[in-house]
């Protein structure tokens, strides 16, 4: 073989093998990406029915195939748009009783804390509806008394096996299982578990 085929079979052969990395490659990015989609989701926040814990604008990855716990903050599908998605933090569990007097939150009659409530916002809050209903005293509830068998969504004494009670952490404002009702498993899409927007934000979950 002369001197000049040789080098084009070596050329040839350096871009072959270049090509077969390029699509190794991205044999590889394709496969890992569909991988993630299957366990991982990212969703921004649109509204306020979670402030203070989450805002208007932020970006979170959502664990789409997870168990799901007290107090999680999910995603799950709209009750009224098929299209949309809720974010609302999970409160009672399959087989839980709910309840809430005075601003206290009793889960099967235990009174239980509410540490993503922040004091300083719920006041804010109180106040701003004071001035906005005319009001000069106090007595009004951040999140106003219910139970699980006085409210007209749920109308049964526990969450029933296979479902959720969730509610925004922005009770005055918040449309929630206090207005549509329980949650099934199915409807709900993953557990929050990063804000990674804002960058100054960012939050673990």
């Amino acid at each position: 073989m002369s001197a000049p085929q040789s080098n084009q079979w070596q050329l040839l052969w350096r871009v072959l093998r270049w090509l077969g990395t390029v699509v190794v490659i991205m044999a590889v990015v394709f496969g890992v990406k569909m991988v993630l989609g299957l366990f991982l989701s990212n969703d921004q926040v649109a509204g306020n029915s979670m402030q203070p814990t989450l805002k208007n604008g932020d970006r979170l990855v959502v664990v789409t195939q997870t168990s799901i716990k007290r107090n999680a903050i999910v995603t799950l599908k709209s009750p009224i748009q098929a299209d949309e998605q809720y974010i609302k933090r999970v409160i009672g569990l399959p087989g839980d009783t709910v309840s809430v007097k005075n601003d206290q939150l009793y889960i099967n009659g235990k009174r239980t804390a509410q540490p993503y409530l922040k004091t300083s916002f719920i006041e804010k809050s109180l106040r701003l509806s004071e001035v906005q209903s005319g009001a000069v005293t106090g007595g009004q509830h951040f999140t106003p008394n219910f139970s699980l068998a006085t409210l007209k969504a749920t109308q049964t004494a526990r969450v029933p096996k296979g479902s959720y009670f969730v509610l925004g952490d922005n009770r005055p404002v918040s449309y929630d299982s206090r207005k549509f009702g329980f949650v099934k498993r199915s409807d709900i899409y993953g557990v929050v578990k990063w804000r990674y927007w804002p960058l100054n934000q960012m939050k673990t979950f």
